[in-house]
Order: structure tokens, then sequence, then C-alpha cells
């Protein structure tokens, strides 16, 4: 078990998408997907500079448009959601106080001083879980065993809070690149590590989670452990 209050970082946040602007605003859209007899109902959340969420929003609502449309729910649901999300895309602006809110949610300080490397293990093993459109008790409990083991401390209420909030959280991969300028190599090797436990928890890891953790392995630029990355 480690003590991981504070792991020091040099760089400023940038843009996710385009990595080269900072981070500007933050936007969250829904969207419906139909399935003739079924349907789901989501909401993706977005963080980056202007240029780069509009397109994000913009693009959901036309990905909505081409493949919203397969249930007589989703055909009622659907275009006043493309609209929503048509006009918050074009009369997007700049949010510097909801990008500062939503980094302290994601356990990521503005100056980037310091750094709590237990929230953000809560945040990157919460989006994990919820990477297949469904949260699950046995995964919830399973990644609070591990983080007691890992993280020195560990707060239960805390990372419960954050899987009741998984909503509103970025993509994983969006997460990972933001993560990747506000840990040092220590701080990254420790996060995957508790994301490749949670991954082999049940005693393999699905085709999804594999790739998944290659994809966080090559943001985040550390080594592949040999499980992970075996087929």
């Amino acid at each position: 078990m480690m003590d991981t209050s504070e792991f020091h970082t040099t760089q400023e946040h940038q843009c996710p998408y385009c990595q080269r602007a900072p981070l500007a605003t933050v936007a969250t859209a829904p969207y419906v997907r139909g399935m003739l007899l079924a349907y789901q109902i989501g909401h993706k959340s977005f963080i980056g500079c202007v240029a780069c969420v509009r397109k994000k929003v913009l693009a959901e609502a036309g990905l909505s448009a081409l493949i919203g449309w397969f249930s007589i729910t989703a055909l009622l649901i659907n275009p006043f959601l493309i609209v929503y999300n048509l006009l918050q895309g074009v009369f997007l602006r700049e949010k510097r106080n909801k990008v500062s809110q939503k980094l302290q949610e994601l356990g990521i300080p503005e100056n980037l001083e310091t750094i709590d490397l237990t929230s953000i293990g809560y945040t990157l093993a919460v989006s994990m879980i919820k990477a297949d459109g469904k949260v699950e008790e046995a995964e919830i409990e399973m990644a609070e065993k591990i983080g007691e083991r890992i993280f020195e401390d560990f707060d239960e209420a805390k990372f419960r809070l954050l899987v009741q909030e998984n909503k509103r959280l970025p993509a994983t991969k969006d997460l990972a690149i933001l993560l990747k300028d506000a840990l040092n190599q220590e701080g990254r090797t420790i996060v995957f590590e508790y994301l490749a436990a949670i991954a082999q928890a049940d005693g393999h890891i699905d085709t999804s989670e594999q790739h998944m953790l290659i994809e966080l392995a090559r943001i985040l630029e550390i080594s592949l452990p040999q499980q992970v990355g075996e087929e």
C-alpha cells in the first residue's frame, strides 16, 4: 500500500482531442439508440477546447440522426435530442467555471501543483466499469477491495458517490489523455496497475477490457504487462 496523497507535475491541461488548445468548456450530449423492441438512453460528457467539444456534440447529433430511430420510443425522443445537441453545439461557448468544477470532480487540480492520485484512481476505475454501458454491484465491490489494497487513503463513500455520478464522466480515453499530463511516471503506473487488477479480478480479461487497457497503456506511455497483452 502506498501513500498517494501528493504527486507533483509541471504541465498545464490541454484539450484531450486536439492536444494543443487549453481546456475551455464542457458539454453533455444526450442520445437515444433504438433497437427495434428496445432502446437505450444515455449521455456523453466532453471536456476540451470550444472547437473540439463543438465537433463532438455535433457529431453526436449526426450519429443520432443516422442510428437513433429504430424503436417506437426512440422515434419519438430522437428529434428532440438531435435539435438539443445541434443548438448546444452551435451556441457552445467558453465555460471556465464549469471546467473548474469538472476538474474538481475528476480529482485533477487546475494549477497542477499537486494532485490527488486516489481520486484519479476512483475516476478511471468508474469510467472503466461503465464502459460497457452497465454498472454492476459486483464490479463496484471488486474495485473497492482492490482500491483499499493499493491506495492508503481509499474512501469507499467517495468512490460510491462517483459511481452514482458516472454519467457525468468523460470517456476513459479522454480521461487518460488529461491524466497523462497530471501524473508523473510513478503515478501513471500505480493507476494503470489498479485498472489492470480490476480487469483481472475475475480470473480473465475480456476482449473489450483488454483493448481498453492496451489503449490506456499507450496513452499513459507505460509498458504493457505481459498478462494484459496476451490474446
